[in-house]
């Protein structure tokens, strides 16, 4: 890759400085001013300190040392307090689009991941009620994330923890139960703390309706093999309402779990999320894994007993303070099974997991890497994202959302409102350690104001354009040097500029988890293509400048193909006609 070539490049240059490979990260961007080239390095700005050089000056010294192909590289520039900028000569640019819009080209060449196996766990709610827009956010992030590791060449695996094991289950079931009994006229104390939302007393009121075979259908139509271990109780809400109280909160919250967990299911297909594995906790007890993972951490020497507790010294590893592994009643603590979850993953031959944490658990990140390191397992194995708040705009102000109600709580309600495309691609809008302010208003407008919209809408205006180009008598043909290299305008050569920046985005978001990167880019190219399509006619030079208008159409051609690769990572869709004109 060019990027590869101008790196070997510079390192060679500074060598004669004392300056080596190991000794620094040469990063190559696109300058923020495009009139000053394709590519800039802050090179000597990073080596200006430490060789007591002026960084310009330094600057200039590698720019007249550098030895670059003719071919590839026009010329070499020093800009600002010491950037060093690249142009690519003319044929190279086309040569490097080409190679975007060959199948065996640039995009699998950025394949350099070796099928090594990551691990991405995203959503991962208590599976106690519809999900939520935070979920939304993390479902975002979490695909767009497996498939941009998946377009570097990495076995990225999409996974689903559900906390199926915990009080919270039981006392969802306990809830499910009490609003049961209250409708069938039966005196029952609500238990503390249980859950009243509208969605138990809707799974309520059909339980009073449903015999043993409906609530079988509804669960043989649920299995499959990542569900075999939700199943449901045997009779009907009659028959556990007449059991013992434990037998029947346990029947209850078999139940709930198992509607809950499908509409789950159901919320992440439409937006377009998959899972290869819904990973229960409750595995985790049956098959000992907490106890073998608490040996193990015993046998390091990172557990301690005090007050009848059992603990993990999680303060030898950057923490606060030793935290409760296993409380005085015998009773593992979630962490554990944090713990042993984690170590589960390593054992299945992940080389990498990454999960999406809200912004409350910063403090948990410190205990977790720990215990993996404890573990005897690498400190960079465990790597966790977090993700921030969102505010909902409309009118310009927030949103109480908690005074709306309901409105915007889950993510189906956000669909239904706004569209799962409109809603994944405004969250990708920003870094997803940053707090996001989704403006209602504005992803409803069908204007260049809406980032999706004008995204979109470039796509759409390629498609009219190609087939209103086959319906002149004009056929597009495949992209060549001969065709492309007739190219004469700046709207054009400022878009090409942009297109064969698509492999150095994937990587770069890849490798910084950063689909942002991506978001940025589409509206980029599509800002580009807008101008080019206002500035260099295509249809009404058909017959004065046949050879001109192919060039064009080509150049569109492959616009919609870089569109279509970074809309498909980001999970949305790349429409062929939209109404509205930009």
């Amino acid at each position: 890759m060019l990027e590869d070539l101008l790196k070997s490049a510079l390192l060679a240059t500074v060598e004669k400085y004392g300056v080596f490979e190991e000794d620094i990260t040469v990063e190559l961007e696109k300058p923020r001013d495009r009139s000053h080239g394709d590519l800039s390095t802050n090179l000597a700005l990073m080596l200006g300190g430490r060789l007591e050089k002026n960084p310009r000056e330094l600057a200039g010294d590698i720019a007249a040392d550098i030895v670059l192909p003719k071919d590839v590289i026009d010329s070499v520039e020093i800009a600002g307090p010491g950037f060093i900028n690249f142009r690519i000569a003319q044929e190279h640019r086309i040569e490097l689009l080409l190679d975007v819009w060959n199948p065996d080209g640039a995009l699998e060449q950025i394949k350099t991941g070796a099928d090594k196996r990551i691990n991405v766990e995203f959503i991962s709610a208590n599976p106690t009620g519809p999900l939520n827009v935070v979920s939304a956010r993390a479902g975002a992030f979490g695909m767009c994330l497996v498939r941009l590791l998946e377009a570097v060449g990495y076995d990225s695996h999409a996974e689903y923890y559900v906390n199926d094991a915990g009080r919270q289950v039981k006392l969802l079931g306990r809830s499910l139960r009490s609003h049961y009994l209250q409708l069938m006229g039966q005196d029952c104390e609500f238990p503390e703390g249980g859950y009243q939302g509208r969605y138990l007393e809707i799974m309520a009121a059909e339980l009073m309706e449903q015999d043993t075979t409906t609530i079988q259908k509804a669960a043989k139509a649920f299995d499959d093999e990542s569900f075999q271990r939700v199943a449901p109780p045997k009779g009907n809400a009659e028959d556990w309402r007449k059991l013992d109280e434990e037998e029947s909160v346990g029947c209850f919250s078999k139940y709930a779990l198992m509607k809950i967990l499908s509409w789950q299911r159901e919320t992440c297909r439409r937006f377009g999320l998959r899972f290869d594995t819904w990973y229960f906790e409750s595995e985790l007890h049956e098959t000992k894994r907490l106890g073998r993972a608490l040996d193990r951490l015993k046998k390091f020497g990172s557990i301690f007993e005090e007050d009848g507790a059992v603990w993990f010294r999680s303060t030898d590893f950057g923490d606060e303070k030793d935290r409760v592994v296993v409380r005085a009643d015998g009773m593992p603590t979630y962490f554990l099974a944090d713990i042993a979850y984690h170590y589960h993953k390593f054992q299945r031959g992940f080389e990498r997991a990454i999960d999406f944490w809200g912004p409350d658990h910063h403090g948990y990140i410190a205990r977790m890497k720990g215990a993996m390191e404890a573990l005897d397992i690498s400190g960079d194995w465990l790597e966790v994202q977090i993700l921030q708040q969102v505010t909902f705009l409309e009118d310009g102000k927030p949103i109480n959302m908690s005074k709306r109600k309901g409105r915007f709580v889950t993510m189906d309600t956000l669909m239904e409102d706004v569209g799962a495309d409109v809603a994944k691609y405004i969250f990708l809008t920003r870094k997803p350690n940053s707090h996001l302010d989704f403006d209602l208003d504005l992803v409803k407008e069908q204007s260049s104001e809406n980032p999706v919209f004008y995204v979109k809408y470039a796509h759409a205006r390629i498609c009219s354009l190609m087939a209103k180009a086959e319906e002149a008598g004009m056929k597009t043909g495949e992209p060549s040097a001969k065709c492309l290299n007739q190219l004469t305008e700046a709207a054009e050569w400022n878009l090409v500029g942009e297109l064969i920046r698509l492999p150095h985005v994937i990587i770069s978001a890849a490798r910084s988890r950063e689909p942002h990167r991506l978001t940025g880019y589409a509206y980029e190219v599509s800002e580009l293509y807008h101008k080019f399509y206002h500035q260099c006619k295509v249809l009404k030079i058909m017959d004065d400048q046949p050879e001109m208008a192919q060039s064009r159409l080509q150049l569109s051609l492959v616009t919609r193909h870089v569109l279509r690769v970074v809309l498909k990572l980001l999970g949305v869709d790349a429409p062929d006609v939209m109404e509205e004109k930009v």
